[in-house]
């Protein structure tokens, strides 16, 4: 099983410029058909998709898929060319006839290439759904594979309000969907009042069928992935062990002589809400979804870490484990413990043993510089980016190999980590580099050679 990466596997395309194309303004021109080397199958790797909101990216093997003033569009690394995935020639992608356009920021996520085919999730707003499409990497040919209705609004319905994030593995689309429960205008109808919750759907690719590994009916707990793999799925579902009341429910226990202790506040219902909120007691459950055979196991379950504000109160849980990826068909996690050391663990799946392979102190995993979702730390197949602090406000940048279980020396950096990861090539890797002063984020490309001899003066910024 190759490791969890964000390199992406993608047909190599070869791009080439239509003149007639405007391109005097600066902006990127349209894509013509290319000469491809197909690939008929579906790639091990995991593509992550790049959302249209934020600073998201897809990484491929030749180029970066992006979305930019609301069209879809595509970084060649070897051309140094921007392109918009659309082949018409003269077209001003600003409207519906342009394959690369959409209407609206939050109207398109998931951009990626897969196999030998572009994806990416677009609202319609005629049908009211939103659809996974298919596409040739020019944008045209677009096809439905799949429709997600977002619902009429109406009261005791779940509308579809945002689909966050899309991973393409093993031949499926990955993607987390959030839903709002509408109640009753006047009065709590439901159990679901006031509800959020997120669906964990995966789609075939090839046949658009569907699975959810959840139910909208479990809208007391809270689901997100914490690993998506060729073979396997990690979730993470949360949920109290006492259910907060709702104001309908105080306000009657408040009638009865229940919770004297707020009866000074000028809002004994907020007073209640913030006492419930540093006297929960959040709970997990880590579970493991094997893709080949649809089994669910159970990985561990218990009651989360609390961390705490300066002042005392509760401020949000500390996961249990970080999952990085797999390697050689094992799981890789950290146990963090939040204030010094971080515990790197390879989980075997078939015969339940888990092997502790690293001990980092003062330090951690370099993660990506992608906002949320999953992370990874495994680049090049095998080896795990870390770095280890030092009294000068430094890190210190190293790897460790999976395979032949060396520590490798890097390079001295700054603690805000100068060059985070969001993906990479079979000789590049992609990341991006923050403004120390506005801390905006650009993208830039460095050869693998010079980033391991900490040469990051070789960087190379993507016009994008």
């Amino acid at each position: 099983m190759k490791s969890l990466r964000f390199r992406g596997s993608c047909i190599i395309i070869l791009l080439m410029i239509i003149a007639t194309t405007i391109s005097s303004c600066g902006q990127p021109r349209s894509i013509s058909e290319s000469s491809l080397d197909m690939n008929t199958s579906f790639s091990d790797d995991v593509v992550f998709g790049a959302g249209s909101s934020g600073f998201t990216y897809s990484v491929c093997e030749q180029g970066l898929f992006y979305h930019k003033d609301n069209k879809l569009q595509y970084y060649d690394f070897a051309a140094k060319e921007k392109y918009v995935l659309c082949d018409k020639a003269n077209c001003n992608h600003a409207n519906a006839s342009c394959s690369a356009w959409y209407e609206n920021v939050h109207d398109a996520t998931g951009l990626a290439m897969y196999g030998e085919k572009v994806y990416v999730i677009k609202l319609n707003s005629n049908s009211n759904k939103y659809e996974l499409l298919s596409m040739n990497p020019t944008g045209n040919n677009q096809k439905v594979i799949y429709s997600l209705d977002i619902g009429d609004y109406r009261a005791d319905s779940w509308v579809l309000e945002s689909i966050r994030y899309v991973y393409y593995a093993g031949g499926m689309a990955w993607l987390s969907a959030d839903y709002q429960y509408i109640g009753e205008p006047a009065e709590e109808s439901s159990d679901f009042s006031d509800s959020a919750h997120t669906l964990i759907i995966g789609i075939n690719l090839q046949d658009g069928t569907s699975i959810t590994l959840n139910e909208l009916s479990e809208a007391k707990a809270a689901y997100q992935l914490e690993l998506v793999a060729k073979d396997y799925i990690v979730l993470r579902k949360d949920w109290q062990a006492s259910e907060q009341l709702s104001q309908k429910a105080f306000a009657e226990a408040y009638e009865q002589g229940e919770f004297a202790e707020f009866s000074s506040a000028a809002d004994p219902y907020y007073e209640y809400q913030a006492w419930y909120q540093d006297h929960s007691e959040p709970m997990y459950l880590y579970l493991i979804y094997d893709l080949k055979t649809g089994e669910v196991t159970e990985f561990e379950r218990g009651k989360h870490k609390l961390n705490y504000d300066e002042d005392g109160h509760v401020g949000g849980v500390l996961p249990k484990y970080i999952f990085t990826g797999t390697y050689a068909g094992k799981l890789i996690y950290t146990v963090p413990d939040y204030e010094k050391n971080n515990s790197l663990y390879a989980l075997d799946l078939k015969n339940n043993e888990r092997e502790q392979i690293l001990e980092i102190e003062n330090g951690g995993t370099l993660v990506t510089a992608k906002l949320g979702g999953v992370i990874s730390s495994i680049i090049d197949s095998n080896k795990i980016l870390y770095c280890l602090y030092t009294e000068q406000e430094k890190a210190d940048i190293l790897y460790y190999d999976l395979q032949t279980k060396e520590h490798v020396a890097l390079f001295q950096d700054d603690r805000r980590i100068t060059f985070r990861l969001i993906g990479e090539t079979s000789t590049k890797l992609i990341g991006i580099i923050y403004n120390p002063i506005t801390y905006n984020p650009t993208v830039y490309s460095i050869d693998k050679e010079d980033y391991y001899q900490g040469n990051l003066n070789a960087v190379e910024k993507l016009r994008l």
